[in-house]
This record gives structure tokens, C-alpha cells and sequence, in this order.
């Protein structure tokens, strides 16, 4: 047994030995070689045009395979240039694909062919902008998301102009994918418009599934990620399978919805829907079973109809599954609208053949805040109402304007001053403040569900107040800015210790092999390897924290607080 032990012991050292960092300046010096756990690729910085970049590798949880740019943004992939990658514990780091003309293909696929797929893969800290056909009819996507347990995290995507969705996860009837999709940033987004006017379908910023696998439960999170005017189409983000996660995104300025839109018992908690009074600008809209949509703030949203606020969805009987399901067993709870044109459009839908409205599904808790009686609080489609079935409970709607709805004073309050105020959040937000009628209505419903606020408070243990926001407490989740997300040299490009902000108190020391942060306001920390990598990311609490890194080096850490104040500093640790 010792033997063999001490065996298996010299072969994992000679592995770890042989494992070397590689200087490539040609895809094929990628491609035609025999990579094995541990090696490093590093790319050289310059301009790669018509590169086609194959990687079939295998790593380890503890050794991947890491394909790198020799500085993070400075090697730009033009042209045809694309990447396809198969295997397990791989890692893409730093990559910039620019201002490209490639037709057809993926930009970027976690597959080499239909059977050799990425599993436990990452692709990190890179950008693809402007890389679009001549013809932008033609369909290509930017991301194709295979196999399983695999992350896009802190990227980059800008100026999609051609057909077909950016970033697609694609199923397998029966197999649960379980990607992360994270702290990412997706913008600018224009419609493709048929010979009437209207927009082309299949314009998707992210879709997961499609109709064929939408009954498989994908399992995927889609969490802390910033879209800015993504209008290709009323579908931002498309779901089409089950069990999925949506939190703590943010949409700014965009004409279109988060769409549930095939599949059931996906989340939506905690996210920012921000119109600005932009024209089409929706939230949510609901399609589907066992839904719980809750925590959500939506303000100054101007569309209606399917982009409303929130939309309740009429479905079609025996319907197929390209179709429109009955809503079912959904819960709709503690959401805050602002200035929103029209908040609740329930039983809607645009076809004459749907004919089944919402049942068994809940409206609580809700808070609708407008500085004028002109806005749409609630509108009912009226369709089959007699067998619709939603209940409403401690809604809070200070003033506006119902259509086909008609309440009782337990279903909704009305003309009750919530205090609200701006706060100070990356994007400004409003919130409850002391003497708020909101703390008269407060409830210990769903402690086993929904534990915290939008923010990060708690919310497990005490009244909550409805809307998406406590008065009081800790805050542990960030509202996702432009500036703190996507890859670090694409958001912010000059990222360095000459742009170090004392705008905020952010002291800052190492001993003891421990980072020793203090800090006077909360907010989020990103600490980066001098890649460009983002190796940490943590939300601090006001006051003393204590952080250890598992390698040693130079390090960026980027602070950012809730109130929108910056700290950069260079550290050797």
C-alpha cells in the first residue's frame, strides 16, 4: 500500500513538474499541441486576424489548462478570428475579440464538435464588441454555452448588430447544465426590423434552452450582470427551461422584458429594472408553473401590454410547447414599481386563441409608489376572468389608476404616504425612511422563502415591510454597476494605482499573510492578478475586514462603495 501510495505521490509531482507556460504567437501552435494539466498558454499581445483557435485539453480542479492574453485586452482577435474549446478545467482569461467580421459561426463555443463538449470550463476577464457580419441578416451567436457546470464571468459584450441571440446555453433533454453566468456586462443592442416595422425574432441578449428542451430543468444562475440599452427585441433575456436563477441584474434603459417564457420553478429575485422613461422599457413578464418572482424594483418603465412592469400571461389549452402554458402556482411578492406606466397587466395576451387565465398564483406584499394619478397600478384582461384565480393581499399603491379591477382595502391599500427618497446606490434608487406607513403593514409570511431584500438585509427573522426594500439592516448584496462589472480592461480601461480615489476612506495594510481592509462605507471589493483576472470578490461591511489569498503577487483592489465612491490601490502581498 505505501508503494503504491508513494507511486501515485512521484507521478502527481512529475505532473505538476512538467507543466509549463507556453508563449504562442499563432492559433495552430494552440491547436496542434498536446496540452496537459497545469500548462499555461499565454497568447502574445499584438493584433490576431483570421485566427481559428481550437483547444482540446483536460485539466484538473486544482491544475486547469489556462489560455491567457500576455496582458489582459492587448491581444485583439479581428477578422474571422474565433475560439472553440472542449475538455474539462479550462480557463480563457483576457482575450478582446474587436471590430470582426465573421459570419455564421459561434465567436466563442464551449465545443470543439457535437460530442466533444466543456465541462467545469470558464471564460473570464474578455470582450467581444463590433465583431458583427457584413450582412446583418446573417444569424450567428456570440457565446454557445455546452455541457455542464461551466462560468461566464466579469466579460464583456457590446454592439451586437446582426441576427441571432448574443449568448445562448444550449440543452440536452435530461441533463442539468448548472452554469453560472456572472458579473458580466451587456450593452448596446439595436432591432433588426422586418419589411413592417417590427422586430425580428431571435434578438435575444441571453437565452437558456429552447422550446424543444424547455421542460428540462437547466439549473443555471444569472446573477449580478448589467444590461444597458439592449433593445434587439421584447425577449432581453430568454427562458426556455427550468429551475433557473435570476438575481441581482440590472437592466438600464432597455426596451424590453426578462421573459419566462417556456419552462417552470425558475426564481427572479432582487433584480433593477431601470426606463428612465425610454419608450418599450418593461420588466418582467410571467409564462408558465411554480414562478416566484419577488424582491424586484422596477421604475419609470414606459411599456404596456406584454411590458408592463410585470405581465401575467394568458396561456392556450393544449398547448403546444412553442406555445403559451397556463400560468400556474406562481408568487409575485414584495416588488416595488415607481412612476411605472402600467405595474400589473395580468391575463394578457395578444392572441385571440389563449383563452386560460393565472390560477392558483399570488400577488402579495407589492408596493406601488407614483408621484401622479396618471399611471396604470393594475390592469385586468378580462378574458375567462370569472375562472381566473390570483390572489391579492396588503398590496400597498399610494395613487394611480385600475381597469377591470376591483379591490377590497385586504387586497390593496391605498393613499398611504410610504416616505419614499432617493438613496444613494450606484444608480439611485428609492427606498422606505422613517415614518413610512410601510412599517404599519408589515408580515412574517414566507420566512422560509424569502430571506433578504434586494440589498442584502435581512429579512428571515423580522417583519417585512412590503416592497423590495427593509428600512433597517446590514447590507450584504451590491446593485451591479457599469463600472464593477465585465472584463477590466473593457469597463474600465485605465484601471491603475494613478487613478486611486480618496473619495471614500479605504486603509488598507498586509500582515500576517492576511489582507487587513477598513473601510467607512460598504460596498463591493474586486482584487485582480496583474492579468487582469479577477481572483476575489467580496462584499465588506463598514468597518475591519480580514481577507487571505492563496498565491502570492502584485494585486489591483478595486473598491466600490454603495454610495458610489471608488478606491483603487496596488498592493504586493
Amino acid at each position: 500500500m505505501k508503494n503504491i501510495f508513494f507511486t501515485l505521490l512521484l507521478l502527481l509531482c512529475c505532473n505538476s513538474l512538467s507543466a509549463k507556460r507556453t508563449i504562442v504567437t499563432t492559433a495552430t501552435e494552440i491547436n496542434n499541441k498536446k496540452w496537459i494539466a497545469g500548462d499555461t498558454i499565454v497568447i502574445k499581445n499584438g493584433t490576431w486576424t483570421d485566427q481559428v483557435i481550437t483547444l482540446k485539453a483536460n485539466g484538473t480542479a486544482d491544475q486547469p489548462i489556462v489560455l491567457l492574453a500576455e496582458t489582459a485586452g492587448k491581444v485583439l482577435l479581428n477578422g474571422t478570428s474565433r475560439l472553440a474549446f472542449s475538455g474539462q478545467y479550462i480557463e480563457i482569461s483576457g482575450l478582446y475579440f474587436k471590430n470582426g467580421t465573421l459570419s455564421g459561426s459561434d465567436v466563442i463555443s464551449f465545443r470543439t464538435s457535437s460530442s466533444e463538449l466543456a465541462t467545469n470550463c470558464k471564460l473570464i476577464n474578455s470582450a467581444i464588441a463590433n465583431y458583427n457580419p457584413i450582412d446583418n441578416m446573417v444569424d450567428n451567436k456570440w457565446i454557445s454555452l455546452y455541457g455542464t457546470n461551466n462560468v461566464v464571468d466579469q466579460c464583456s459584450f457590446e454592439n451586437k448588430n446582426n441576427s441571432g441571440t448574443l449568448l445562448v446555453v444550449w440543452l440536452q433533454s435530461g441533463v442539468t447544465v448548472n452554469h453560472i453566468i456572472s458579473n458580466n456586462y451587456f450593452g448596446y443592442r439595436n432591432s433588426n426590423l422586418d419589411s413592417s416595422g417590427k422586430e425580428l425574432n431571435g434578438q435575444e441578449i441571453i437565452r437558456i434552452g429552447d422550446s424543444n428542451t424547455s421542460m428540462t430543468t437547466a439549473a443555471v444562475t444569472v446573477e449580478g450582470n448589467f444590461f444597458e440599452k439592449c433593445n434587439g427585441e421584447i425577449e432581453i433575456i430568454s427562458n426556455k427551461s427550468c429551475g433557473n436563477i435570476y438575481r441581482n441584474n440590472l437592466f438600464l434603459e432597455c426596451e424590453g422584458m426578462l421573459t419566462l417564457r417556456h419552462g417552470n420553478d425558475c426564481i427572479v429575485d432582487g433584480n433593477y429594472f431601470f426606463g428612465n422613461g425610454v419608450p418599450e422599457s418593461g420588466g418582467i413578464r410571467i409564462i408558465g408553473e411554480n414562478h416566484m418572482v419577488y424582491n424586484n424594483y422596477f421604475e419609470k418603465l414606459r411599456g404596456s401590454g406584454y411590458r408592463a412592469a410585470l405581465c401575467m400571461v394568458r396561456g392556450k389549452e393544449n398547448s403546444a410547447l412553442s406555445e403559451y402554458f397556463q400560468v400556474k402556482n406562481t408568487l409575485v411578492a414584495f416588488n416595488t414599481m415607481v412612476d411605472c406606466s402600467q405595474s400589473f397587466n395580468i391575463n394578457y395576451n395578444s392572441s385571440s386563441t389563449c383563452t386560460l387565465p393565472p390560477i392558483n398564483s399570488i400577488i402579495a406584499h407589492n408596493h406601488i409608489y407614483n408621484s401622479t394619478t396618471s399611471y396604470t397600478n393594475v390592469n385586468i384582461e378580462q378574458t375567462n376572468v370569472s375562472s381566473m384565480d390570483v390572489s391579492w393581499k396588503n398590496n400597498l399603491m399610494n395613487q394611480g389608476k385600475y381597469s377591470n379591477f376591483y379591490y377590497t382595502s385586504m387586497q390593496v391599500i391605498t393613499e398611504k404616504d410610504a416616505k419614499m427618497t432617493l438613496v444613494g446606490t450606484t444608480t439611485n434608487m428609492y427606498e422606505p425612511t422613517f415614518g413610512s406607513a410601510l412599517l404599519n403593514y408589515a408580515t412574517s409570511e414566507y420566512n422560509n422563502i424569502i430571506l433578504m431584500d434586494i440589498r442584502g438585509r435581512n429579512r428571515e427573522n423580522t417583519t417585512k415591510l412590503p416592497g423590495s426594500s427593509q428600512l433597517l439592516g446590514i447590507l450584504s448584496r451590491t446593485m451591479p454597476s457599469k463600472t464593477a462589472v465585465g472584463a477590466s480592461f473593457f469597463s474600465n480601461p485605465n484601471t491603475g494605482i494613478h487613478l486611486q480615489s480618496e473619495s471614500t476612506e479605504f486603509s488598507i495594510s498586509v500582515q500576517n499573510n492576511q489582507i487587513i481592509s477598513e473601510i467607512t462605507e460598504s460596498g463591493l471589493l474586486n482584487i485582480f492578478d496583474i492579468t487582469g483576472k479577477c481572483v476575489f470578490q467580496h462584499i465588506l461591511n463598514q468597518g475591519v475586514s480580514k481577507i487571505a489569498l492563496s498565491k502570492k503577487g502584485i494585486y489591483i483592489l478595486r473598491f466600490r462603495s454603495n454610495n458610489g465612491n471608488q478606491a483603487i490601490k496596488k498592493i504586493i502581498y
